[in-house]
């Protein structure tokens, strides 16, 4: 629940400070049905594609370590077996080798070959291969899930001053939280 709850702020957070975005996936939900199972969360598109671009930008976990099992050469350098690994999604998917405005919050780009092309090599927020988190499939329906129930009757803002500033615990999450705004529709 932990990574889920961190995707799920810097999610909101995202479309708090991009009005356009958020106003999209508003729309996205107002047609959501719950009602309708698997189905519904499947037309959540551009939904799914704000929740893929928050964890492009912020991955619940930012760092993991893999030991080598045999000698491996990465940049030069021989690696032997039983060395320790630090692989980055944080970095890897800020890299500007592999994505066009790499800090920037852009949930189109997943429609994009480029995005499209970048993903398939540097996007890995439930890590890859056989150490794949287990719950990566229930995450990517779970996430635009919850933001289309809240974006069905909430619109969100920033509240304060300071923008978070993420932090790596465990999982990233904001040095002193992330201050929102919430607004039913029917009262803004």
């Amino acid at each position: 629940h932990e990574t889920s709850a961190a995707a799920l702020g810097w999610a909101l957070y995202l479309l708090a400070r991009d009005g356009a975005a958020q106003d999209r996936a508003a729309v996205e939900a107002a047609q959501f049905v719950p009602d309708e199972g698997v189905t519904a969360v499947a037309r959540l598109g551009f939904i799914r594609d704000v929740f893929r671009e928050t964890l492009r930008l912020y991955p619940p976990v930012p760092m993991m370590v893999r030991e080598t099992v045999r000698a491996e050469r990465f940049r030069d350098r021989d690696v032997p077996p039983g060395a320790q690994i630090v692989l980055s999604p944080w970095h890897l998917q800020r890299h500007e080798k592999l994505w066009d405005a790499p800090d920037s919050f852009d949930p189109g780009r997943w429609q994009r070959d480029a995005g499209r092309k970048s993903a398939r090599v540097g996007y890995m927020p439930f890590s890859a291969g056989p150490r794949v988190c287990p719950g990566a499939g229930f995450a990517m329906i779970e996430g635009p899930l919850f933001l289309a129930i809240l974006l069905k009757d909430i619109r969100f803002m920033t509240f304060g001053d300071a923008d978070p500033v993420p932090v790596a615990q465990l999982t990233v999450r904001s040095k002193d939280g992330i201050r929102l705004l919430a607004v039913r529709h029917d009262v803004a």
